[in-house]
């Protein structure tokens, strides 16, 4: 799959090299060529530096023949901007646009724009699993309906890596609740044997 993310912070990054390790093209765009440091050396995609709304940037990124393209910079106009130049110019079959104000996110569906708003994913979550008695939850992000559900981490798995974990296709590990506090994953998070996993499938 060839995918294009806009943003190179700390959620594009991880997003980058989790893609990139399996196996897409991905080619990432930051008007910031410093952040780039953040992708590590292990990273195979390519990188583009510049404004991620002018077309002949995101020509060079290859949009024409891309197959999804995601926006995760911090600033939601830019994130909606590229989202739009993508569907409506360059017919990218997917776009995925990350906005920080949940007020927004119904009138960007209006205009066919799938969204993730983090305020509302990060609040939920943690209702629904440091707070709540609950192993399996459901949760509409943008047009999907996203299913997360709690397992205790496998014996095998303790003090290695949250990378070293095997799951089916589809399926990922979005964070982890430790001590009663919900973290974010990264593939170098090492394990405890008290976490709880909090793993994410898309349903639809």
């Amino acid at each position: 799959m060839q995918i294009i993310i806009i943003g190179c912070g700390k959620v594009g990054s991880k997003f980058a090299q989790m893609m990139s390790d399996e196996g897409h093209d991905v080619v990432i765009v930051d008007s910031d060529s410093g952040a780039f440091k953040s992708l590590g050396l292990a990273f195979n995609g390519l990188t583009i530096t510049g404004v991620p709304i002018d077309q002949d940037i995101l020509k060079q990124a290859g949009i024409e023949t891309a197959d999804i393209l995601i926006a995760l910079t911090p600033d939601d106009n830019i994130n909606i901007m590229a989202c739009q130049v993508a569907k409506e110019i360059f017919n990218v079959p997917k776009v995925l646009a990350r906005i920080f104000n949940p007020e927004r996110e119904d009138v960007f569906h209006q205009f066919g724009l799938d969204t993730i708003c983090p305020t509302n994913v990060t609040v939920d979550v943690i209702k629904s699993f440091v707070f709540e008695d609950k192993d399996v939850t459901k949760f509409n992000i943008g047009s999907n309906l996203i299913s997360f559900k709690r397992e205790k981490v496998q014996e095998k798995y303790e003090g290695k890596r949250i990378s070293s974990i095997k799951l089916k296709s589809g399926l990922f590990v979005f964070g982890i609740i430790r001590n009663g506090t919900f973290n974010f994953a990264y593939p170098s998070l090492r394990l405890n044997k008290d976490d709880t996993l909090l793993i994410s499938e898309k349903i639809d």
